[in-house]
């Protein structure tokens, strides 16, 4: 019960992670694994004291000790504004990694403080390996989906060209005599990546793997997911080709387990082959290393012994550690309690699909976009205009909750279009358009298609009482990211509506078009009174 109280505060953080991060292994597929990953190092852990001995307890040095009770205190004082932040902007990826930084860089130290060097050294890699568990940011991560997708594409219509299937690339979506075949960012190779990446490392702890092959098994990983990958993505691809883009959807899944089995199992023979090829180090080596790691402790010469409670200095810095969070939690709550005690819900609008028009086609949203989204409300049609154009437009509403402005974020046409083989030309250029007293954030942009046509789409994410000066062109920008912590945590509610419209080129004319058609497509429900 002692060495509960004393990690109480550190069980505390590792709570305040895992809830962060459990949004995104729930709702985006390239990181679902995620949700393996705190087991696996609970598994490392007790893999680990089990093969603790009686002489790994190492007294910690007088000054080490000063420089981790330091860096404690550092990184105990930058949860502050981490949490101020991370609660406002919860899928901001580079603060989920300071979170991830902090509460495993506690843990740590307090493990140090507690057991020593020796201690610290058993544990580090089990702890450490939660980061893979962690997304990357999106500057990093862009770059190599658009990069693998861009290989995995090439490779497979190379190879259905020289087997006599026309195929042509656009972006994430290959062209087959059948249809379009999209490669979505699960299929781009980065899932594959990213999880290679998380079962070498596993492997090559489990099985005590020496650096050098550690490092060996990461790349071989990597080959072979790739490889996995572009086997799947051609499998899918020639049975659009033979049987229809929709049968696609029945072989989707299954191809995607089957991809995710086999190459686990192929590591896991690799790693075990390294295994048989690393050369045990010698008893004479460790008991050297040992006494060489002994003879700097004060107590050298003599059995070091193991405490049955931890010294005071820790339990001190715990109890501190505990109150500072509870602290901080309260604070960062009154805080936007204050911020949000002025937001009012605004009215209730919804659009609705012009019904009058005999082009309508409703278009009907797939179970991959449900998934992704999680929103409570949504639909997508598409229709033909006199002036020849074509137009489609995206609704989708999230009732208020934690994950309305985590989810409505974090799909933008940057990301979206760009990744299906668009090219952005213009934009964002913010307009505040009122209709029937609403006041929407369409963002205007200007994009390219492969064949060189352009496409005016019109983006707008509507967040409940939020007022106009807090919106602004570029959502993604760092500033406007910290600007929430004065406008409030965007729970209360979000919408999102797209326009996307082929055939005009001039994007002023299409944004005049576009206001005059809100008047009808715009519905605001009357407030109800109270008798």
């Amino acid at each position: 019960m002692r060495w509960l109280f004393l990690f109480l505060p550190i069980g505390y953080l590792w709570f305040r992670l895992i809830n962060n991060l459990w949004p995104e292994w729930m709702t985006d597929p390239q990181y679902s694994y995620g949700l393996l990953v705190p087991l696996l190092c609970l598994g490392l852990l007790i893999r680990r004291w089990s093969s603790l001995g009686e002489d790994s307890f190492q007294k910690p040095d007088i000054t080490h000790k000063r420089a981790v009770i330091l860096l404690a205190v550092i990184l105990a004082f930058l949860y502050l504004p981490t949490h101020l932040v991370e609660a406002a902007t919860p899928e901001w990826r580079p603060l989920q990694w300071v979170l991830g930084v902090e509460t495993i860089g506690l843990t740590l130290s307090f493990i140090y403080l507690a057991k020593g060097r020796g201690w610290l050294k058993q544990f580090a890699f089990p702890i450490g390996f939660f980061f893979v568990a962690i997304p990357w940011p999106t500057l990093i991560e862009a770059p190599i989906i658009q990069t693998l997708t861009h290989a995995s594409a090439v490779i497979v219509i190379e190879v259905m060209n020289w087997i006599g299937v026309p195929a042509e690339a656009h972006g994430n979506i290959i062209e087959v005599s059948t249809g379009m075949v999209g490669i979505d960012e699960a299929c781009s190779g980065i899932r594959s990546f990213q999880t290679s990446l998380m079962i070498c490392l596993f492997l090559g702890e489990f099985y005590r793997l020496n650096c050098r092959c550690r490092w060996l098994l990461i790349p071989i990983g990597f080959g072979l997911s790739f490889a996995f990958n572009v086997g799947r993505i051609f499998t899918l691809t020639m049975i659009a080709a033979k049987k229809g883009v929709p049968a696609v959807s029945q072989f989707h899944d299954p191809a995607g387990v089957s991809t995710a089995i086999f190459c686990t199992l192929a590591l896991w023979g690799i790693a075990a082959l390294l295994k048989n090829k690393t050369l045990p180090v010698p008893a004479e080596t460790k008991n050297k290393g040992a006494i060489a790691e002994n003879s700097h402790s004060p107590m050298a010469g003599s059995p070091s012994p193991t405490p049955s409670f931890c010294p005071s200095a820790l339990r001190h810095f715990s109890l501190i550690l505990l109150v500072w969070l509870v602290a901080v939690e309260i604070g960062v709550q009154l805080w936007y309690d204050s911020r949000e005690s002025h937001i009012k819900p605004g009215p209730d609008w919804t659009l609705n699909m012009p019904s009058d028009n005999p082009s309508l086609k409703d278009l009907p949203l797939d179970a991959s976009t449900q998934n992704l989204l999680r929103f409570d409300e949504g639909k997508q049609g598409q229709w033909n205009e006199p002036d020849g154009t074509l137009w489609q437009a995206f609704y989708f509403n999230w009732l208020p909750g934690r994950v309305a402005g985590f989810l409505a974020k974090r799909h933008t046409p940057e990301i979206c279009l760009e990744a299906v083989g668009m090219k952005l030309i213009a934009g964002p250029k913010l307009e505040m358009v009122n209709v029937h007293g609403v006041n929407l954030p369409i963002r205007c942009y200007t994009f390219e298609d492969a064949q060189k046509n352009l496409i005016q789409v019109f983006h707008c994410r509507w967040e409940a009482g939020a007022e106009n000066n807090t919106y602004v062109e570029n959502e993604s920008a760092r500033f406007n990211l910290v600007r929430a912590v004065w406008t409030g945590r965007g729970n209360k509610g979000q919408k999102v509506l797209e326009f996307a419209i082929y055939g005009q080129d001039d994007l002023e004319t299409a944004k005049q078009a576009l206001i005059q058609h809100l008047e009808n497509l715009i519905t605001v429900a009357k407030p109800s009174v109270t008798p």
